[in-house]
Formats: structure tokens, C-alpha cells, sequence
């Protein structure tokens, strides 16, 4: 057989094998810890400066100072829904939990009177198991309050298998995907309930069980940066009038916690993070249209597979040849096609399964050459 057509055999067949390890490094996950730490490291020189338009009201030390020890009362929650009210909020999220009857129930009928005259607050939605064990059931919050909300949003939280939160899923709800992202019901107040929504989708919606709970577009994150980087006003000063009204006028307002010891402290790629602050960078990239989606395995797949053939087809090339500058090339190809599609398309394609395949290839083919060339001597 002639060198040529020897050569072009063996890449074929080198490209193959490849193709298959590569199935079976996308199934197995294998290669998922150095790609979050590829997007990762990457995520913290990817900032952006959010506008003035997301504001959060923090349930912070000096709050907990004045007001006192958390719970407070729901009447204090209905008196903050006012002030907010009174100074023109755009839209106000609650990321407070209202799940369970207050002790004195004029509190929540005085919650659902201020959520009412304002016309615009979301409260959250969540999934606890009732029992040790027992089915998971929907938090809602207590039917005086929830029937006069403008939306519900699920509250849940896409932890990846290092706890670090990269993403969100735009959807989640009991039995199928149902409720909006907090955010994205707050958003929609503003914009059609039916927008196009971007994220990878789960391919075992349809067969979903009724007692699980089910998740949707799934994003990544474009964080606008640590901890902190949104505006922050104390809860106690908005509740007395002590911030300047152009400060709320048409904001979107997120309430929440950021004190130790209360609500959830996330871990980003950059800092730890109060869930409020979370929920405001989700709206912050929906509204900038900054989410970014993954590539689903068959869009993952025949990316890699193309990618694959680089150091086959640019073996032997002048200028490249057959050493190392052959690896470190299809390498740096690589990287430049992931990062292209990050930053022009909005697309996480993540590259570490091809490019340990394409190292295999390279290794696989100077020792088949090697032996080629000892038969041949």
C-alpha cells in the first residue's frame, strides 16, 4: 500500500477511535470539573457594568440593628411594600419566604392589601418535603397573600456538583416546568408572559413524574461581577423614608437577605453571593440578553467530532510539520473556536473532552508513525 494512502488510513481509523472515546467522555462527565474551571476562570474576567435600573433592598446588620431579630413582623413587610409603592418601583420581587399562616392574621391581610394597591409583586415558590423522606410538595405563600400577587416565581437554585452556581434554570416547577424563574415572573410584568426564552432544555420533560421536580432552561451566567456590584439600599432606610425617591423611581427591586446567618450565601465563580443578589444578576442578563446556552450532546458532539480531524488534516504541513507546534495548534484552535462562540454567540461549547482527544490522537500517531518507520529501516 502506498505511504500516502497508508497514512490517510491511519488517520481515518485514529479519527474514529477518537470519535468514540469522545462519546464516552460527554456521557461519563468526566472531563466536567476542568471545563467549569476553564469557564470559571474565564467568568472572573468577564464583568459587565449593570445600569441603575435593578436595585436590591437588603434585609442587612443595620436593619436587623434597628427592626429587630428576623422574622419581623409581616406588617413591617406591608409598610416597606408601600414606601416602594409610593416612590415608583418598576416591579418588586420578594425573596422572603410567606409560606405559613404569621400568628396574627391581620399582618398577612395587611400584606395582601400593599401587595394588592401596588399591582406588581412577585413572591416566591419552592419545593420542601412536608415529611423526612415524604413526597416533595410546592411552598406557596398563604392564600390571603398569593391571590393577590401579580406573579409567582420559583426560587430554586442550579448548584452544580462542586455547590458552585454557575447558572439558573429559567423554569422549574412540581410534575413539569411550570414557574418562571423569581426574575424572569418579575421581567414579564413588563413584557409578554410567552417571550422567547433562551437555555438548554430537559429532554425528559414530557416524562415527567408528578412528584418531581422538573427543571428547564437551564443558562449560564454572565456575572456582572462579586459580591456587591449592584446597588444595595438598606432595608431600614427605604422602610423610613430615608433614601432619596429617584433611587426606586422605575427600578426593578429585589428584597432579600444579605445578613449572615439569614438566607442563602451562593457560591459563584467569583465570591460568595447573597440569593438576592443572584436573583438580580438573572434579571440583569435576561433583560441584556447576556445568558449564555449550553450546547446540547448532539450540537457538543458534532463540534467536537469536526474538531477532531485538525491535527489529522494539519499533520505534515509546512510550517507546522510533524512535532509539537502540530499540538499546540489544533489546541489553540480549539480554544479560539470555545471562546469565539462564548463571547460572539452566547454559546458554552466546553472543549476539554475534544482537546484530551485530540492530545490522544497526537500521541497515538507519532507512536504508529515510530513503528512504521522501525519496520521500514
Amino acid at each position: 500500500m502506498p505511504t500516502t494512502a497508508f497514512t490517510w488510513l491511519v488517520r481515518g481509523m485514529l479519527w474514529m477511535a477518537g470519535v468514540g472515546l469522545l462519546v464516552l467522555l460527554i456521557v461519563s462527565g468526566l472531563t466536567v470539573p476542568l471545563d467549569n474551571a476553564l469557564y470559571d476562570l474565564h467568568a472572573r474576567y468577564w464583568h459587565y457594568t449593570p445600569d441603575d435600573r435593578v436595585v436590591i433592598v437588603a434585609i442587612d446588620p443595620k436593619s436587623l440593628d434597628e427592626i429587630g431579630r428576623f422574622p419581623w413582623p409581616r406588617s413591617i413587610h406591608a409598610q416597606l411594600i408601600d414606601r416602594l409603592t409610593a416612590d415608583g418601583a418598576r416591579g418588586i420581587g420578594m425573596d422572603v419566604t410567606m409560606s405559613t399562616p404569621s400568628n396574627d392574621p391581620n399582618t398577612d391581610q395587611q400584606v395582601a392589601t400593599a401587595v394588592h394597591r401596588n399591582g406588581k409583586v412577585v413572591l416566591p415558590v419552592f419545593a420542601e418535603a412536608v415529611t423526612l423522606g415524604g413526597p416533595l410538595q410546592e411552598a406557596l405563600p398563604v392564600q390571603t397573600i398569593a391571590q393577590s400577587v401579580a406573579a409567582l416565581g420559583q426560587v430554586d437554585v442550579a448548584k452544580d456538583n462542586d455547590e458552585r452556581v454557575r447558572g439558573a434554570y429559567l423554569k422549574a416547577g412540581l410534575g413539569s416546568a411550570y414557574w418562571p424563574s423569581l426574575a424572569l415572573a418579575l421581567l414579564q410584568l413588563g413584557h409578554a408572559p410567552n417571550m422567547a426564552l433562551p437555555g438548554l432544555h430537559d429532554p425528559a420533560h414530557n416524562d415527567a413524574s408528578p412528584y418531581l421536580w422538573m427543571r428547564d432552561n437551564y443558562v449560564l451566567l454572565r456575572y456582572a461581577g462579586p459580591t456587591g456590584t449592584f446597588g444595595t439600599l438598606s432595608y431600614v432606610d427605604v422602610l423610613n423614608n430615608r433614601v432619596p425617591t429617584d433611587l426606586l423611581k422605575d427600578r426593578w427591586v429585589f428584597v432579600g437577605a444579605t445578613a449572615e446567618g439569614l438566607g442563602d450565601i451562593l457560591q459563584t465563580p467569583d465570591s460568595p453571593m447573597p440569593g438576592v443578589e443572584y436573583q438580580a444578576n438573572v434579571l440583569e442578563s435576561l433583560e441584556r440578553g447576556l445568558l449564555v446556552t449550553p450546547l446540547d450532546f448532539l450540537r457538543q458532539f458534532a463540534l467536537s467530532a469536526v474538531l477532531l480531524a485538525l491535527p489529522l488534516l494539519l499533520y505534515g504541513l509546512p510550517g507546522i510539520g510533524r512535532n509539537w507546534a502540530l499540538l499546540l495548534t489544533s489546541v489553540v484552535l480549539v480554544l479560539v473556536a470555545c471562546f469565539t462562540l462564548l463571547r460572539g454567540a452566547y454559546l458554552w461549547w466546553p472543549p476539554v473532552s475534544c482537546l484530551v482527544v485530540i492530545a490522544a490522537e497526537f500521541v497515538a500517531w507519532q507512536l504508529l508513525m515510530r513503528d512504521r518507520r522501525a519496520v521500514h529501516a
